[in-house]
């Protein structure tokens, strides 16, 4: 089954509603975001997004710089809310059951009449904040440690403004340090670390709430190649084990082929593509696709 259906996501930057409704028209027409620029002054961030993300995959969202990865992925926890469209999620998925392979059963999309299904675009404060805390994590490129706080108190932090005991939030964040290879490190603080044991923190962190949905915006790209080889592998032996639902934004197209189970491509904010990385190889939807696929070959 899905878990995430975006339906029609449209964001226009810095526009109102009519000011919106007229950029979208010119892209309708089938005008690129920059020839809107040029002709509106308003910036496009996304435009029409229709995409199923099944429950317990690993699916990667890219494309070069500007082409609207990260306004994308910050759009399903809303720290950006479209112009319009939109976006459905079942809360009561259990990523774990869902086989990772199982394609016949992930075909169908979120049941919008189910009411395990939620349009978050409709939620108050009140629910937004519940939402956050209990179906959504995120790991951000630049690690988005709180700098005065240890380890241990970062990686519990999630679990803190749920109101859980020091004691019981501690033993659970010592296990996921453990996970991800910091055990010993939890009276540290960040900047004693390196930026590739800082992004094991924030692994930790998003992963200590055991929440559903995992989104990784660019979280590798600002390391190192072979630490971040390192924590692409470490990342697809524990995705073996707990099978969430991982959104992961990347520009680069050998991190998509390795980690990805499915891969959307994106260019000047329309969804190109979606498919397996055979798919795009082999069945590339336009040059744009070709491109990114003869750069791995």
């Amino acid at each position: 089954m899905n878990h995430i259906q975006l339906k029609n996501i449209s964001k226009i930057y810095n526009a109102n509603s009519t000011q919106a409704q007229s950029a979208m028209a010119l892209l309708a027409e089938g005008m690129d975001s920059v020839a809107v620029k040029e002709q509106t002054g308003y910036s496009v961030g996304l435009y029409d997004i229709n995409l199923n993300i099944k429950a317990g995959e690993l699916h990667c969202i890219m494309g070069l710089s500007g082409s609207g990865k990260s306004t994308l992925i910050r759009h399903l926890n809303r720290l950006i809310d479209p112009t319009s469209g939109e976006i459905w999620v079942n809360t009561t998925v259990n990523t774990k059951t869902h086989a990772k392979d199982n394609t016949q059963a992930n075909t169908a999309p979120v049941d919008e009449s189910s009411s395990n299904a939620i349009n978050i675009l409709e939620l108050n404060d009140k629910q937004l904040q519940h939402y956050r805390q209990q179906t959504v994590s995120m790991v951000f490129q630049h690690f988005g440690l709180v700098p005065h706080m240890t380890v241990i108190q970062n990686v519990a932090y999630g679990l803190r403004v749920r109101k859980m005991s020091v004691s019981e939030r501690h033993e659970i964040a010592r296990y996921w340090l453990n996970e991800v290879g910091l055990t010993n490190l939890e009276h540290s603080y960040p900047d004693e670390l390196s930026g590739g044991m800082q992004q094991r923190v924030g692994l930790a962190r998003a992963l200590a709430t055991d929440n559903p949905i995992l989104l990784m915006d660019e979280a590798f790209s600002a390391l190192d190649p072979l630490i971040r080889a390192q924590l692409q592998d470490q990342l697809l032996e524990l995705q073996e084990r707990l099978n969430k639902t991982i959104v992961f934004i990347t520009h680069d197209i050998d991190e998509a082929i390795k980690v990805g189970q499915r891969i959307s491509i994106l260019n000047g904010g329309r969804l190109v593509q979606t498919g397996t990385p055979s798919d795009l190889r082999h069945n590339p939807a336009d040059d744009y696709v070709e491109q990114f696929m003869r750069a791995k070959a």
